[in-house]
């Protein structure tokens, strides 16, 4: 189209008495007629920088600043009053990105095979721990045909994780070993005296031992004696006889989650209040950056209080584990913890209560009506939904991170929050529909979760209930007595 053909239209002919029209740049005066056009198809009275800032990737999808900054050059000569608009819809879109982010499912498929006993010249110094190269030859052998997913003699191969926390351990025994001038080796004598030394510094921690921590540190090297086949049968039992000490001392103490929620006072719904206080809060925020950071977080402690993925899941990807179908927003994602014995993904359709707080997200600083339209191009374009401004990345302990300042429980108290809340308020139906939001199977973990604070907001359920309709059987008179009798009673004591 040339410069006379667009001068000829009805429309610009209110613009042909300003001067320097006529040296507007081409691609500027195109930019310009286009707006025009839209504004004649879609009704628009007033232009809103969301506005602009959907016809620039409507019309240059492939760089939609650089036709907003041709549309600037024509309103500074046509239209001055909405050149502010114009540079406020630059700042609504995306950071230009080298390259696309890759699909969530595509990341957790993708096994890295590293050498867990590879060398590392920039290895941190360790105190109570030896590194992993140091480790006795049998052991790193084994170690590597774990890491690369060959079988076991007696167990099951370890994913990542637990192999990494597994070859800690092992680590912290040989030093143990060496400082008391034994040699390296899963024997009674040498895990005694390793567990005995832990015990020992975990008791001068802050919150003192915790058993959970001796447990998980006996599961470790009993999995290895199993899988390593080189443990005798003496050794490898008396591993077990360890590992079912610490498990029971483990089911009498509450885990530190359980103090933690107990320390916060949060419950569900509280974080939800919190959320919902957060999108306010960004409603009325007059810096972008600080918008930006509140939305996520309002979003963050909105979605994952209710569905309580772990840190490792909770990167939901938009058009992969985060989709929008029939309406609805669908978190689909598979759990890495339990993806080797469990292969079914956990599928959630969010009731649109807690989809608007991926709308949040998906909107940004663009006007309401133009919801729709981004939910498309978001389900298009794909990538991460919680971003930085101007669509940076973030790190993996960004998510983890915000909910933990803005709610002041780390997001692994998620699960044990939905737990007490459905147990108190449903009981058993509460803990089995919270085990199916959080993907839980096992029947021990029902029992895990039903910890002491539930059973005693249980127990004061049960009384204040009874004392209520006992308040209702009693007569004014004789409730007078009764609470008189009680007060003096408390009065002697």
């Amino acid at each position: 189209m040339n410069r006379h053909r667009i001068l000829d239209k009805p429309v610009w002919q209110h613009f042909l008495h300003i001067e320097g029209l006529h040296a507007i740049p081409l691609l500027s005066l195109i930019a310009a007629d286009q707006v025009w056009e839209q504004v004649a198809v879609s009704g628009t009275v007033r232009p809103a920088p969301s506005d602009y800032a959907m016809w620039a990737k409507m019309m240059a999808d492939n760089d939609p600043a650089a036709w907003l900054e041709h549309l600037a050059k024509a309103f500074a000569v046509i239209l001055p009053s909405e050149t502010a608009n114009v540079s406020r819809a630059i700042c609504l879109l995306p950071a230009p990105s080298s390259a696309p982010a890759p699909a969530a499912t595509a990341m957790k498929s993708t096994v890295v095979q590293r050498d867990p006993c590879e060398y590392r010249a920039n290895a941190r110094a360790r105190y109570v721990s030896i590194n992993p190269w140091e480790l006795p030859d049998a052991w790193q052998e084994i170690l590597r045909r774990a890491s690369q997913g060959l079988p076991g003699h007696r167990a099951a191969v370890p994913s990542q994780g637990i192999l990494q926390r597994m070859c800690q351990k092992l680590c912290q025994l040989a030093w143990s070993a060496q400082e008391a001038g034994l040699n390296p080796a899963l024997s009674s004598e040498v895990v005694d005296h390793y567990l005995a030394g832990l015990e020992t510094r975990l008791r001068l921690r802050a919150h003192g031992i915790r058993w959970a921590t001796m447990r998980a540190t006996a599961e470790e090297l009993h999995r290895f004696a199993r899988y390593s086949g080189i443990v005798s049968e003496e050794d490898t039992a008396y591993l077990l006889k360890r590992l079912t000490r610490y498990s029971l001392y483990e089911k009498g103490q509450d885990a530190l989650k359980f103090q933690a929620l107990l320390d916060a006072g949060n419950t569900t719904l509280r974080v939800l209040d919190k959320a919902d206080a957060l999108l306010l809060r960004a409603s009325l925020e007059t810096r972008a950056d600080r918008r930006h950071l509140l939305r996520n977080a309002g979003a963050i402690l909105g979605i994952f209080s209710i569905v309580p993925l772990r840190n490792a899941d909770a990167i939901l990807t938009l058009n992969d584990t985060l989709v929008w179908e029939s309406g609805t927003w669908v978190i689909d994602t598979g759990i890495s913890k339990t993806q080797r014995r469990n292969t079914d993904r956990l599928v959630v359709a969010l009731e649109p209560e807690f989809g608007r707080y991926i709308d949040v997200v998906v909107q940004g600083d663009h006007d309401a009506r133009h919801l729709p339209e981004l939910r498309n191009q978001a389900m298009k374009t794909g990538g991460p939904l919680f971003v930085r401004e101007r669509g940076k990345c973030t790190s993996p302990t960004y998510i983890p991170r915000l909910f933990k300042t803005f709610a002041g429980t780390s997001l692994t108290t998620a699960r044990t929050m939905l737990h007490t809340d459905q147990a108190i308020s449903r009981g058993e139906a509460g803990t089995r529909d919270t085990m199916a939001m959080a993907h839980q199977t096992s029947p021990q973990t029902a029992l895990r979760y039903q910890a002491k604070r539930v059973r005693q907001a249980a127990i004061q359920r049960v009384q204040y209930a009874a004392a209520n309709r006992r308040s209702e059987l009693l007569t004014d008179d004789l409730l007078k007595q009764i609470r008189s009798l009680e007060t003096a009673q408390e009065v002697q004591k």
